[in-house]
């Protein structure tokens, strides 16, 4: 491959209202920021928008200043990047991502006026990553998702899923008649919010149990729908032996295809005796994260090209394949150009237990109030698709078109 060198930079601001609050880690947001790369190389330009949450990637940051405050400091480390990829010559973008990461921190950490975790710096990478990439493409005649996966990751990205089961978020106040709605929909895996309280939540589970044993799905290994449950780091080791007794004395245990962060970032127990497969997601900012989650027992994880980048989302992929793990693709209420990339990345990797297909979470249409005028800046040739019977066909055009991701897109600027 030949290396390539970045002669310009430029970065825009997309500011997007969402429908209605969106409540997470005790905050609130009402809108989120897509910053806008533009990466030029002299022959070719690549354009990528990206989907900052400062609340996701660093809470602490996000309660130190206003939503719009956090943003721009988020922001402001993405101009920084650009400053420093600038005049630069890479061979791999992966190796020029890694190579930023250390000062990124140093300076987000300067900017905030606190330590950021690593993954406020590479959610500020996403848009400089995936331009990256797109360029690496172009100057090298690539045209298909296959030909940018490092060599190192193709063995974890070998897959062809014919459909990427959809992932629909229930939280606490959903009620019995959505998701009554989402099953008849065909959904075959429910994302439910746990940790409210281990009592509050074993009557959540069986109610929720209640509804969906009753529907069958062709997405699962057995026709079961199965459950996706999201702690959000709020339970002890205690809590989550009560909460999985209960489920094992009420039937559903084989239900539950993975528990998420059941503990807070900083507990390492080892949670290779627990009887289900327990999924890494915010305590992994990088590869080292998750080896060191993978020795602790954690046998799957949620990966976010979209949300840490694509190059360390490789990484993460290959580490966990090596481990005999699992891996899907969670969402970062994106926009439709992203979760096209995320579509493709989980089409490709291993399924989750128990399912008969790739998964990958997709909220965006849920909550931005301005998706569809989102939807008309795709490539063209490049319609949104929507799930059908609770999946995303993964058809031949699919992995032949590579979702167009490498095409001119209605995100450019002057």
């Amino acid at each position: 491959m030949r290396s390539v060198t970045v002669e310009r930079t430029a970065v825009s601001l997309v500011r997007e209202p969402l429908v209605r609050p969106f409540g997470f880690k005790g905050m609130q947001i009402n809108e989120l920021w897509q910053t806008v790369v533009k990466l030029s190389s002299g022959a070719h330009t690549a354009v990528c928008p990206s989907t900052q949450s400062v609340l996701w990637a660093d809470a602490d940051v996000f309660s130190m200043y206003s939503q719009d405050e956090s943003n721009m400091l988020m922001h402001r480390t993405t101009r920084r990047a650009l400053e420093l990829i600038e005049g630069r010559t890479f061979e791999r973008p992966d190796r020029l991502i890694k190579s930023l990461i250390p000062e990124l921190c140093e300076y987000a950490s300067a900017i905030t006026g606190t330590k950021v975790k690593e993954t406020f710096v590479l959610n500020s990478l996403v848009g400089a990553d995936l331009a990256l990439w797109s360029l690496y493409a172009k100057e090298n005649g690539i045209n298909s998702f296959e030909g940018i996966i490092p060599e190192e990751a193709r063995d974890a990205m070998s897959r062809k899923h014919s459909k990427l089961a959809h992932i629909p978020l229930v939280s606490y106040n959903v009620g019995e008649k959505e998701i009554r709605r989402l099953l008849d929909n065909g959904t075959a895996l429910l994302k439910i919010k746990v940790g409210k309280e281990p009592e509050w939540d074993k009557e959540r589970l069986l109610s929720i149990h209640g509804i969906a044993k009753g529907y069958e799905t062709p997405l699962t290994t057995d026709g079961n729908v199965k459950y996706y449950l999201d702690a959000n780091g709020r339970y002890t080791p205690k809590d989550l032996d009560n909460v999985i007794d209960f489920a094992c004395k009420k039937g559903f245990l084989d239900r539950i295809a993975i528990i998420e962060e059941p503990f807070p970032e900083e507990d390492e127990t080892d949670v290779s005796r627990f009887p289900v497969v327990i999924n890494a997601d915010e305590s992994a900012h990088s590869a080292a994260d998750l080896r060191n989650r993978i020795a602790l027992g954690y046998r799957s994880v949620a990966l976010k090209p979209i949300a840490k980048t694509l190059s360390v989302s490789f990484e993460m992929a290959r580490e966990m394949h090596a481990a005999g793990g699992s891996c899907l693709c969670a969402d970062l209420t994106v926009n439709p150009l992203l979760a096209e990339w995320n579509k493709q990345f989980a089409s490709r990797i291993a399924p989750l237990p128990g399912m008969n297909a790739g998964c990958v979470e997709v909220n965006g249409d849920e909550n931005y109030k301005n998706w569809k005028e989102q939807i008309k800046r795709l490539p063209q040739g490049l319609p949104y698709s929507y799930p059908r019977r609770g999946a995303f066909c993964c058809t031949r055009r699919f992995y032949a078109k590579s979702g167009a991701l490498f095409e001119n897109n209605g995100w450019d600027f002057e």
